[in-house]
């Protein structure tokens, strides 16, 4: 994507992110980037499950930039509802105003009640140009 500032991946285990995993991701500063976008990026293979749940704390020294909990409804087959039938998907989770001369620490603890996720492969992170906010994020859909 053109606006992308930042973009890297972390594999996870080869049998799943289990719930003891904690991924932590220490961006450098990015000079120049006032505000991005800030996206959390899936790739998987086989993932049995329609949603998934994400705790993400954003850090710049010991300044708390933005934490939050994510509940993403990734694929419904009964209600053909969610983000869609894919193996690769780009997450929202929030607008920040960054210091360019600091670090950024990205914490992402996986928050579904699973032990493990199989088929889970990567979990990126992108930094992009802020992103317009959609009427109802998706983060907040309730599933039983």
């Amino acid at each position: 994507m053109a606006d992308t500032r930042y973009l890297v991946f972390a594999p996870v285990g080869a049998d799943g992110w289990a719930s003891t995993d904690t991924l932590t991701y220490s961006v450098v500063p990015l000079a120049g980037v006032k505000q991005g976008g800030v996206y959390l990026l899936l790739h998987t293979e086989g993932y049995r499950y329609g949603n998934i749940a994400i705790e993400v704390s954003i850090r710049q020294d010991t300044t708390l930039l933005y934490n939050g909990q994510h509940n993403y409804l990734l694929s419904d087959n009964d209600a053909k509802s969610g983000i869609g039938h894919r193996y690769d998907y780009v997450l929202p989770i929030a607008n920040i105003t960054l210091c360019d001369t600091l670090a950024t620490n990205i914490i992402l603890t996986q928050q579904l009640d699973q032990s493990l996720l199989p088929g889970i492969r990567e979990v990126g992170i992108r930094i992009g140009d802020v992103m317009r906010q959609p009427s109802e994020p998706m983060w907040k859909v309730d599933w039983h």
